[in-house]
C-alpha cells in the first residue's frame, strides 16, 4: 500500500491521488478502532442544511455477510441477462468479496432533505460524501476499499432490516489490500473548462 504520511501527517492530496478501487483483501481483520475511525469520517461528512441522512450499518454477523454474499451473486446473475459484461469472462464478472473484508451498508433517509423547486436528492448526494469521505479515511489508514452498488435493493433492505422509503445505496467493504492498482485520469484540460462549455449552442 502506497505511504500516504509525511512526517507523521497524512498527505490529503496524495490519498486522493492514489486511492483505488481494490477488490481483493487479506485474511486479517480490521480493528473496531480503525473501522470507528472510518465511520467518523463518513459522520462527519456535509449533507444539505446538516440534516445528515446517511444512515450506515457495520456488518459483523458471518451469517448476514453469507446472506449478503449470496445476493451479491444474484444481482451479477441478473444482470447478465441483458449485459453480457457481467457474464463469465465478462469486464465486469467479478462478484465481490463481502466475507474478506469490513463491511458497512449505507443508506440514507429522503425524509431529511430539503425540498428544491426541482426534484431533490440531497439525501442520496449527501450519503455518496460519505461514501468518499470514508473511502479515503480508510485509504489514510493503509486499508484497501470498494464501494459496491450492484445490488438488488430491496432484497439487500429486507436481509438488513432497512426501511422501505429509505435509499439503500451500497455496501463499503475495506481490508487489507491483497492486490496493488494503477489508474490513470484524463488531462485536467479535458476534464476542466472555464465560464462555459466550449463550442456552438449543443441541442
Amino acid at each position: 500500500m502506497t505511504n500516504v504520511r509525511t512526517e507523521g501527517r497524512v498527505d490529503l492530496a496524495e490519498v486522493m491521488r492514489t486511492r483505488r478501487a481494490i477488490r481483493k483483501f487479506a485474511e486479517r481483520a480490521v480493528p473496531d478502532d480503525l473501522v470507528r475511525e472510518i465511520l467518523e469520517a463518513g459522520r462527519w461528512a456535509p449533507s444539505p442544511a446538516n440534516l445528515q441522512p446517511a444512515r450506515f450499518i457495520w456488518v459483523k454477523d458471518r451469517k448476514v455477510k453469507d446472506e449478503l454474499q449470496a445476493l451479491a451473486r444474484e444481482s451479477k446473475e441478473l444482470s447478465a441477462y441483458w449485459d453480457a459484461q457481467f457474464r463469465s469472462g465478462g469486464k465486469s464478472a467479478l462478484v465481490n468479496d463481502l466475507i474478506t473484508p469490513t463491511v458497512i451498508a449505507v443508506c440514507s433517509d429522503p425524509a431529511k432533505s430539503l425540498t428544491n423547486v426541482h426534484y431533490d436528492n440531497g439525501f442520496e448526494w449527501a450519503a455518496a460524501m460519505s461514501i468518499y469521505a470514508m473511502w479515503l479515511r480508510a485509504h489514510s489508514l493503509g486499508l484497501g476499499a470498494v464501494f459496491v452498488q450492484h445490488w438488488i435493493t430491496e432484497k439487500a433492505k429486507r436481509i438488513l432490516n432497512v426501511p422501505l422509503r429509505w435509499t439503500f445505496l451500497g455496501t463499503f467493504t475495506c481490508g487489507y489490500a491483497a492486490e496493488e492498482k494503477d489508474g490513470e485520469r484524463l488531462p485536467f484540460e479535458q476534464v476542466v473548462y472555464i465560464d462555459h462549455f466550449p463550442g456552438d449552442p449543443h441541442p
